[in-house]
């Protein structure tokens, strides 16, 4: 019996292993016919991306690996494609136009057919989409549809939709079968959890305030989230010690803040040496020459942040600085104050006020009197004397009750809803310019608090002496709301013994509605960072360019950029940008070793808080194919030419020997071959090799018994390029004079060359090319004959790369031959006018203007995507002349214009309705100008007529193999778990309890 339990056990077991492969979770791999409703997740706004949303299409399990995109911009019936990613970002060409997505299923993935969805047109900015969005909705209940279903849909893909808070803005969907659009709502947004944890803090630090309490410690601090809450500035000032602007905060809220928050508190305070809060310099008389000494203020940082200090200068006093360094956290510093020299007759006291940075400001009181000379005073009571003479005043009488207010006007800057501190503090002195002694009584203000900076007390009040002043703080009270008009009180200053003693001083502040909180950053330059174009193989990449991000928000901002795979990144100056930071740079450079093509990226500059992208840097880089090797361009310059001057015959001493160079100008190598003369001994060549830009020599020289003439001759460099080589020399041989008695030859006159006219454009600058006569006929006594030439080549204003025409003059210089002499000084420096005509440009024709990927009368369904590219006459001109033109591609139209910025001058389009169209493109000619191509007004249009047929609608028809009730094969979960093995250990176990059952059976 009990083997038989155990057997029964072992049995439940095997059968609980056999229903494993029922609890295995499979996912069922779509397969069918795309249907249901396509959407598109994201705002209709520039610089936003979009997705597909496949939330209601069938099959389910849909992904985008088994789809494929097509991205259109829909202009009237045109479709322009702009994209075939999984997103799309929208760009500034997309504005006012609806967005088509086609996805198309992948039938190796099980997936056929295609859905197209259109949205709503594109608004520049996503408040305006989804205003747009707000308005069809509007429509579409006019029209009598139910908004509300659009409404639930919008809420449902916004839901589906992770990372996008206000997804669905302005986007719209329809099936692929009638393509209705349908706008899908934004989502509304709810209160962040940061606004209500602050509301949180708020309330529990206002709860814990005592219901019987006095007025709030001075400069009380509550940190709430890292700012600081609470009153910053009490209504009466604690002028008995030292006077300050904030105070350290009380232990219990100083606890509580630094449990709450880190973030450093800014608050100082200033001691005078006597510890009355005032320095009193006592008095002198007008005119004095020494100031008196300086006194010393302590000034400690009571906070726990540093406090960096502004210059201070006084207007009648001076002061020390603190701008050495930041004032540490307890720490403390020392400055003097002093009064300046020259200061008028009259009572000074002075506000000196220290500003931080920070915003933590401490100020203390200096008094000083400058009284009028006695001789002044004694003129004075004279006057006063002779004006009354006899008249017996009355006292009682003579009872002046007079209070003056000095600024009468106190505008403060506007603050904002919500502040938890003001940043500035206007001050106001009361002065006592009656006869009598006052007890001066402090207004009470419904806006603003005051303070007195000092006082004399009596009885509580404080009392000003005739001539006294008294200076009060003023500044707006913490919690005002905001209101359109600005908060305007009369503050009154009034006295117990008079109430004609009064002083009025209107205050005024402006509260403003909180501008809202914005994360946007701005980079420079604004336009692409363009690093040229390199071949192939370069070593050394484009020297790095920086780019600077300045935050333009209300909020801080956390750089992150992305990383383009052909540039090297640098990492920026600065992580995090606060508004008004100044702005981070990073600098971008190209990698080395790129290949061939065009490497224009982009890098992204993105908020890592939010997530989103602030800005985007456009990088144009390009890599071209290595400068094929230059054509075979042989040159050679020779000296020019080479004057040996006369001998008689006879004659036994040799002119000197002179040296030619004979220079390689072009850029293959040329091998010389020695020159040779029958009246000149010529020297060897010192090299017969030349490779470009080498030079060789050899030495020229006449020959000895050469007999009566002149050896005007061009010694010729022959060579293995053929070019034409030489250098012209001249030596005169004249007989022997034998009889003195002859007639003298004497020059007469010199016969001018012709001018030389209508030379081609770019002739070289040598005699030879320049057609430039060796000789010339001169007249003398005896008659005519030659005498050689020597040209000034080299001196002339002729420059052979210039396109433009020339007329210039080259001057010489005649050679007189032996004998011939110039008793008449007859000027022997002749000139030859030149012209040189113009380069005229190579013309581009109208006619050679392509449009080519499209067929002329070609035929196409709506389905096709048609690429196409212009090619414009003369745009293959990479080594352009002044006077050159070519023709390039401005624009394209099929039923809208669209322009091109730049190459490539390709686009693709598809047509949505059956039709016939003409595509046109407009060239527009330019001419280059000797440094960059200008355009010249004139146009030219090319056109290509196409036919747009309806494309065939394929209906897929589902399998019956997928049916459930015709199902003959087993569906697919996408588990591989081997099933044959359980069905084996199932039928052992029935098998086995089947024998159990028999066995016990018979042994009954």
């Amino acid at each position: 019996m009990k083997k038989s339990r155990v057997l029964a056990v072992v049995m439940a077991v095997l059968m609980m292993v056999t229903l494993l492969p029922s609890m295995v979770f499979a996912t069922a791999v779509p397969s069918g016919t795309l249907d249901g409703k396509l959407k598109v997740k994201g705002t209709l706004a520039i610089g936003s991306t979009l997705s597909a949303d496949y939330s209601k299409v069938k099959p389910e399990g849909i992904t985008d690996d088994n789809v494929s995109f097509s991205w259109s911009l829909k202009d009237g019936d045109l479709l322009t494609e702009v994209g075939t990613d999984k997103t799309y970002k929208i760009d500034e060409k997309d504005l006012g136009l609806p967005i088509v997505l086609k996805i198309t299923g992948k039938e190796e993935t099980g997936v056929s057919g295609e859905l197209t969805v259109t949205t709503q047109e594109v608004s520049e900015t996503e408040e305006e989409a989804k205003a747009l969005a707000e308005k069809k909705k509007e429509e579409a209940k006019a029209a009598g549809e139910d908004p509300d279903a659009e409404e639930s849909e919008a809420s449902a893909a916004s839901e589906s939709s992770e990372n996008t808070p206000d997804t669905e803005a302005g986007t719209s969907e329809e099936p692929d079968s009638a393509q209705p659009e349908e706008t899908i709502e934004p989502a509304e947004e709810t209160e962040s959890a940061d606004v209500q944890e602050n509301t949180d803090v708020q309330e529990n630090t206002d709860a814990q305030e005592p219901a019987d309490t006095q007025e709030p410690a001075e400069n009380s601090v509550i940190e709430v989230n890292g700012e600081q809450s609470g009153p910053q500035n009490t209504d009466e000032a604690d002028t008995s010690g030292d006077s300050q602007t904030e105070t350290p905060d009380s232990a219990d809220t100083a606890a509580d803040a630094s449990e709450k928050n880190e973030e450093p508190t800014y608050s100082a305070s200033a001691y005078t040496e006597d510890g009355s809060g005032i320095l009193d310099f006592g008095s002198v008389e007008e005119g004095y020459t020494e100031i008196p000494e300086a006194q010393m203020v302590t000034i400690k940082n009571n906070g726990t942040g540093d406090l960096n200090f502004k210059e201070i200068a006084p207007e009648n006093f001076m002061a020390a600085d603190i701008n050495d360094a930041p004032l540490k956290s307890g720490e403390s510093v020392t400055v003097w104050v002093k009064p300046r020299e020259g200061l008028k007759a009259g009572e000074y006291k002075d506000l000196i006020t220290y500003q931080t940075e920070e915003g933590a400001d401490v100020f203390f009181e200096a008094d000083f009197t400058v009284k009028e000379p006695e001789n002044k005073k004694a003129e004075d009571n004279e006057n006063n004397e002779q004006t009354d003479p006899g008249e017996t005043s009355d006292p009682a009488a003579e009872k002046i009750y007079k209070l003056t207010a000095d600024p009468t006007e106190l505008p403060f800057d506007d603050l904002t809803a919500g502040y938890e501190k003001v940043e500035t503090t206007s001050t106001v002195t009361i002065k006592n310019e009656g006869t009598e002694a006052v007890t001066l009584v402090q207004p009470e203000s419904e806006f603003f608090d005051i303070a007195p900076v000092s006082e004399v007390e009596s009885s509580g009040n404080i009392q000003l002496a005739q001539g006294g002043e008294q200076t009060f703080t003023v500044q707006p009270k913490l919690g005002l709301s905001a209101k359109d008009d600005p908060y305007v009180e009369e503050l009154v200053f009034a006295s117990d013994e008079s109430t004609e003693a009064s002083a009025t001083v209107t205050a005024s502040v402006m509260v403003k509605t909180e501008t809202p909180k914005t994360v946007t950053a701005t980079v420079k330059p604004e336009g692409p960072l363009k690093f040229g174009t390199l071949e192939q193989g370069y070593e050394t990449a484009p020297d790095a360019q920086p780019v600077t991000v300045e935050n333009t928000g209300t909020e801080a901002i956390r750089i992150q950029l992305s990383a383009p795979e052909d540039y090297e990144v640098g990492e920026p100056s600065a992580e995090v940008l606060n508004p008004g930071d100044k702005a981070a740079t990073f600098t971008v450079q190209p990698k080395t070793g790129l290949q061939v093509g065009d490497h224009s990226d982009t890098i992204s500059v993105t908020d890592q808080n939010t997530g989103n992208t602030l800005a985007e840097v456009r990088l144009e880089f390009t890599v071209s194919e290595p400068e094929p090797e230059p054509e075979p361009n042989p040159g050679l310059s020779v000296t020019d030419s080479l004057e040996f001057g006369t001998k008689e015959e006879g004659y036994k001493e040799l002119p000197d020997a002179k040296k030619v160079t004979v220079t390689n100008t072009g850029n293959t190598k040329i091998v010389l071959k020695q020159p040779s003369s029958n009246a000149y001994t010529i020297g060897t060549l010192s090299a017969t090799e030349l490779e470009a830009g080498d030079n060789a020599t050899f030495s020229v020289q006449p020959v000895s018994g050469l007999s009566q003439g002149e050896y005007l001759e061009d010694i010729v460099i022959a060579n293995d390029a053929n070019v034409e080589a030489y250098v012209n020399v001249h030596f005169s041989v004249t007989k022997k004079k034998t009889d003195n008695g002859k007639k003298a030859n004497n020059l007469t006159g010199i016969k001018k060359p012709s001018d030389i006219k209508d030379l081609p454009n770019g002739t070289q600058k040598t005699q030879k090319a320049l057609k430039l006569p060796g000789t010339v006929k001169i007249t003398t006594t005896k008659g005519e004959q030659k005498a050689s030439v020597k040209w000034d080549v080299k001196g002339s204003s002729y420059d052979p790369s210039s396109a433009e025409r020339q007329i210039f003059n080259v001057k010489g210089t005649v050679i007189l031959p032996e004998g011939v002499k110039n008793p008449n000084k007859i000027s022997t420096v002749i000139a030859v006018s030149i012209t040189v005509n113009g380069y005229q440009g190579t013309e581009a024709a109208a006619s050679d203007n392509k449009i080519t990927g499209i067929d002329s009368n070609g035929k196409y369904d709506t389905n096709t995507k048609i690429t196409f590219t212009a090619a414009g006459a003369g745009m293959d001109n990479t080594n352009p002349r002044k006077g050159d033109t070519r023709y390039q591609p401005k624009s394209w139209k099929i039923t809208e214009t669209r322009t091109w910025d730049g190459e490539p001058y390709t686009a693709t389009f598809r047509v949505s309705k059956p039709g016939k169209y003409t595509l046109k493109v407009t060239f527009g000619q330019q001419k280059y100008d000797g440094s960059s191509w200008k355009d010249t007004g004139t146009q030219s249009e090319s056109t290509v007529t196409f036919t747009v047929s309806q494309a065939a609608v394929l209906t897929a028809t589902p399998s019956p193999a997928v049916t459930q009730t015709n199902q003959k094969s087993a569906v697919q979960t996408g588990d591989s778990t081997p099933i044959m093995t359980f069905v084996i250990i199932l039928i052992v176990a029935v098998v086995c309890i089947g024998g159990i059952l028999v066995y016990r059976r018979k042994k009954k």
